[in-house]
């Protein structure tokens, strides 16, 4: 399939110079909120955009403009009509379009506008919208599983320009000679039907994709990995990170693997079914099974 991307995936910034560096300005106490946030919020790179997670939620895509503004998107449904007015005292102007209102927002009021009251009421909403179980798994996992030079969780629900299917989590792993490699995560509940097979296949999709477009997906996430260090979003005293890193671009590197929670009668059930299924089909996938996340092992 030909798409009009130079590449199959560009999640980073492309932006170069001063607009790298103003971005990296203006976001400064953003990122400060996120990372005292206790990973209930969580910021994660698009292209030449970014977007606001709470527990596994989207509250908003970010999108610089020209001028030292923001373009900012929120859904409506998490947003009450005095909430709206709240935010476009903030911004320069407001429309509604596709289920969607857009904010344009200077660059000095882009902290005021996501100051924590603000994330909160919104988030509060989400969370009497949303309660996809599977969701907070998700979230879960990317709390219990704090960055470390080893292995970090680099994405979140990931789409390209070639395969609009989505994976669940998508990590890096360190080898022994220093380098990363892949790790893709399906996450599914241990009595979900869909853990029997489909889940299995589905990772087995994905990581034979990433196989497939390997140098695409190694530049991206080489280039996102420095950028989100940048910005901050990496800084750990305990374990610092390097600077930069570098994707082992061999296909055979890329691993995957079912995570399935729960330990009831029907999950094991569940699992055992698709264990079977993965030998039936020769699909070069791991099922894990656990009640606490921790996907180091």
């Amino acid at each position: 399939m030909q798409t009009k991307y130079s590449r199959t995936i560009d999640r980073f910034f492309s932006h170069e110079g001063q607009d790298w560096e103003t971005i990296k300005k203006d976001l400064k106490p953003l990122v400060k909120l996120i990372n005292n946030s206790n990973k209930e919020y969580n910021l994660q790179i698009r292209r030449d955009c970014f977007n606001i997670y709470y527990q596994g939620n989207s509250v908003a895509q970010v999108t610089p403009r020209k001028n030292h503004t923001y373009s900012v998107r929120i859904h409506e449904k998490f947003l009450s009509g005095s909430m709206r007015e709240k935010l476009a005292s903030y911004s320069s102007g407001k429309e509604s379009k596709s289920g969607y209102i857009y904010f344009n927002v200077k660059n000095e009021q882009l902290h005021p506008f996501f100051q924590r009251k603000h994330l909160n009421i919104i988030s509060g909403q989400i969370r009497r919208i949303h309660n996809g179980e599977e969701i907070t798994m998700e979230q879960v996992i990317v709390t219990d599983n704090p960055p470390s030079t080893d292995f970090f969780i680099i994405d979140r629900q990931v789409a390209d320009h070639v395969n609009w299917a989505r994976i669940d989590l998508l990590a890096l792993k360190r080898s022994e000679i220093g380098k990363y490699y892949f790790f893709v995560f399906e996450i599914k509940l241990g009595r979900n039907p869909e853990l029997r097979e489909k889940a299995g296949r589905q990772v087995s999709d994905y990581v034979k994709h990433v196989r497939e477009h390997m140098d695409d997906y190694a530049y991206c996430y080489e280039k996102n990995y420095v950028q989100k260090k940048q910005l901050g979003l990496f800084d750990n005293a305990d374990n610092p990170m390097p600077d930069s890193i570098l994707i082992d671009r061999e296909p055979d590197s890329v691993e995957g693997i079912v995570v399935a929670g729960g330990y009831s009668q029907l999950a094991k059930k569940n699992i055992e079914q698709l264990r079977r299924m993965i030998q039936k089909n020769g699909w070069d996938i791991r099922v894990k099974q656990m009640p606490r996340m921790l996907l180091n092992d």
